[in-house]
């Protein structure tokens, strides 16, 4: 495992380490190996064959998520007592990695979600049942990429008298032993493209 904490996520340097690698973002098409995870792969080859660099974008929305989220980072390190790292990328290998929202002491992790009013609401009043699954596969694949004790998911939204939701979350080994052997799946099926696309591209220029 690899940090690199000196990226910032977002820029350009943190597109370049992300290239050909599969990201905890897309955990769920990872985990169950299934016809999501070849579309997923199949962004990621181009993407890393592509001379065309991937900017980040920022709208008035985005701008506001990444607000939202900074205040709840703070008001999460206060309610804890912690300082939460944020590191830019982690590699776990040539092939995965994640980029989690940020690490807590040496044992733990956060992942931050800025829900709209709706989606907050039914999240504070049902609890962690209503947290999304690809949220959890997410946590899950950090945990196992990190070795990480325990990893928290924030919910916030400041327009509630409560405005943070906070679960923590513990390895889980089934899900694990899915995760591993989608990380072997998804290995082989970048190597796979990337030869692929190599053997046309060496007939075309032969050609």
């Amino acid at each position: 495992m690899i940090i690199h904490r000196d990226i910032i996520q977002g820029s350009p340097e943190w597109f370049a380490k992300r290239k050909g690698k599969a990201t905890a973002s897309h955990a769920t098409a990872i985990a169950t190996a299934s016809k999501g995870l070849d579309t997923y792969v199949l962004e990621i080859v181009s993407e890393f064959f592509s001379s065309g660099e991937k900017e980040g974008f920022e709208n008035e929305h985005t701008k506001r998520g990444k607000e939202l989220e900074a205040q709840a980072r703070s008001i999460y390190e206060l309610m804890k007592d912690v300082e939460v790292e944020q590191v830019g990328f982690i590699e776990h290998n040539e092939y995965i990695g994640c980029s989690p929202d940020g690490l807590v002491s040496e044992v733990g992790g956060v992942e931050i979600k800025c829900y709209d009013d709706k989606c907050y609401l039914y999240l504070i009043t049902e609890g962690e049942k209503a947290i999304s699954s690809d949220y959890m596969w997410q946590i899950q694949m950090n945990l196992l990429i990190t070795g990480r004790e325990w990893w928290d998911f924030v919910a916030y939204n400041p327009n509630f008298s409560k405005p943070i939701f906070i679960h923590r979350i513990y390895p889980n080994e089934e899900k694990f032993k899915a995760l591993k052997i989608g990380f072997i799946v998804a290995e082989e099926k970048i190597k796979q493209l990337i030869n692929k696309y190599n053997l046309v591209n060496l007939w075309t220029i032969k050609t």
